[in-house]
């Protein structure tokens, strides 16, 4: 694992290794979606370009969860995800199920779209909190 620099901010990544490169559809999908491990915890992320290589960034509670720092090695299982998937919250789910025509409007967003703002409610902690960011985003889809 290392630290990568983006407009000034650091993060964890893990690095791809360079032989894997040609093996995967980065040609279609430049920012690859994966599913997989990172030794033994499951893990979903995006391989990204960035400074002449793929990263998959990783949160720093992996980290910890794993006993590892910047620097330590890790063993990455993945297989590549289904690009267009959007795993939706339940409170999203009913709520775009009971109203059909905000539902049309979600669907015409892409994938992309969707998943950040999927992240707004599932990033939540309490319940109602989660409540909120669902009716903003039932407001954001009404307007």
């Amino acid at each position: 694992m290392r630290q990568h620099m983006g407009k000034e901010l650091y993060y964890t990544v893990v690095v791809l290794p360079v032989d894997l490169e040609p093996h995967l559809p980065f040609d279609r999908f430049p920012r690859l979606r994966v599913e997989g491990e990172v030794d033994g915890v499951p893990i979903e992320g995006t391989f990204m370009p960035g400074g002449g290589y793929f990263y998959l960034m990783t949160p720093r509670k992996l980290l910890k969860k794993l006993g590892k720092e910047v620097g330590d090695e890790v063993t990455v299982d993945f297989g590549v995800a289904d690009q267009d998937a959007v795993h939706m919250p339940p409170e999203l789910a009913e709520a775009l199920d009971d109203a059909p025509d905000l539902a049309e409007i979600w669907n015409s967003w892409t994938p992309g779209k969707r998943r950040g703002y999927v992240h707004r409610v599932t990033s939540a902690k309490a319940a109602a909190t989660k409540a909120k960011r669902v009716a903003e985003i039932l407001d954001l889809l009404a307007g």
